[in-house]
């Protein structure tokens, strides 16, 4: 049965219009003026509400469980395990009114398993695209296949791609899992990554690289990957090639901002914290000069990380707004451009005809307060079914 949806405030081209719009089982079938429904349709009206596409997070660990030591609990669980902390994670996610997710690291094959079963109806959750679990170098950033050489490394984008990963992930620079870990050194090669990219763009693949240094992102840009994962130290040079290259930045403010905002004894790695409050400022200035600049921004979270709930997303809205991003920005950040980093717009990211009925109703203006992603949700539509 058709849903004629009507009288609501429908977000389009960065604001709020007042439009009907028809599903047709999973895909929007008509957006437009006020009209008369068909006589067998399901009539919804929503006066006073708010309709925006549904969220789409570009940075997701769908079976970590956010805490103070989240890692150490990822790698003593076991891919059983894991796979269920994801279905308790995964329908979390799209209840919040996040109906899309990239996934960027697992295990291995257990994220994979969420995605088919989320695909299958058999389990509530997000639409996934998963990496499997990302590529690095020995002892580098965790967790993820260790490869050495340009080799090694195309043998294991061969691997993943044939497992059904959506697209590889690679960690170029260290991060903020280790005692003693470097979130700016380079470690990865060039003739690595680029012999990553080149299997994966052969497959139709994209990839995504966890980056914090301009050392890094210049290594990744010469690679001709896809999407920069974090980019803590973006400067206008750099910016200039990210734009020019067509490349996305997903910034992942969360796990840094709540590090930084801890206190030593609190349970999160003193080095973590310590390694947040160093790098939060500069982060927040990269991110606004890149904004202005016109590089293409797409929200992600890095769901999983220091004492985050899966399902909470305002938070990293606010963040990104309290940096310099308007709200009308963040917003898109989070649907079209996000759809456009995963390449899957012609599905998802607007509220238009032929795509996938996710749709998000809130009664209070986004525009005003970001906030009411949060506090102001009243339902969510995935895939034309009311949850």
């Amino acid at each position: 049965m058709k849903k004629h949806i009507k009288n609501g405030l429908v977000w389009q081209d960065n604001r709020f219009v007042p439009l009907d719009l028809v599903v047709d089982g999973e895909r929007i079938a008509y957006v437009g003026a006020p009209t008369e429904p068909e006589g067998d349709a399901e009539v919804l009206d929503t006066a006073g509400s708010y309709l925006l596409p549904g969220v789409i997070d570009c940075h997701a660990h769908v079976t970590m469980v956010g805490g103070d030591h989240h890692m150490a609990v990822f790698f003593a669980e076991n891919e059983c395990e894991l796979a269920l902390e994801g279905v308790v994670n995964c329908e979390k996610m799209v209840r919040h009114g996040i109906t899309t997710a990239r996934d960027c690291g697992g295990k291995y094959r257990e994220t994979m398993a969420l995605r088919d079963f989320i695909r299958r109806g058999a389990i509530s959750g997000p639409r996934l695209l998963c990496s499997g679990t990302p590529l690095k170098v020995v002892g580098g950033h965790e967790p993820g296949l260790d490869v050495t050489g340009p080799v090694e490394a195309r043998r294991a984008a061969r691997q993943l791609i044939h497992d059904g990963a959506d697209f590889i992930k690679v960690m170029i620079t260290g991060g903020l899992g280790k005692v003693g870990e470097d979130p700016g050194a380079v470690e990865m090669e060039l003739d690595e990554v680029a012999a990553i990219v080149s299997e994966a763009h052969r497959h139709g693949k994209k990839v995504a690289c966890h980056c914090h240094s301009r050392a890094g992102m210049e290594l990744l840009l010469d690679a001709g990957a896809d999407s920069i994962e974090h980019a803590t130290y973006l400067d206008p040079e750099v910016n200039a090639r990210i734009i020019g290259q067509g490349v996305f930045v997903v910034p992942t403010f969360t796990p840094y901002e709540i590090a930084a905002a801890s206190e030593i004894g609190c349970g999160i790695l003193p080095d973590a914290i310590l390694n947040s409050r160093a790098i939060i400022g500069e982060k927040r200035r990269c991110l606004k000069q890149a904004y202005e600049q016109g590089v293409q921004i797409a929200f992600g979270r890095d769901s999983g990380g220091f004492f985050m709930d899966q399902g909470e997303f305002a938070d990293e809205m606010l963040y990104m707004q309290a940096a310099g991003m308007p709200a009308a920005a963040v917003i898109r950040s989070a649907t079209e451009t996000a759809a456009k980093c995963l390449g899957v717009w012609r599905d998802v990211g607007s509220l238009e005809v032929g795509k996938y009925a996710d749709i998000l109703f809130l009664s209070e203006n986004p525009l005003e307060n970001l906030v009411a992603f949060r506090n102001s949700l009243e339902k969510v539509c995935f895939g034309g079914k009311m949850l």
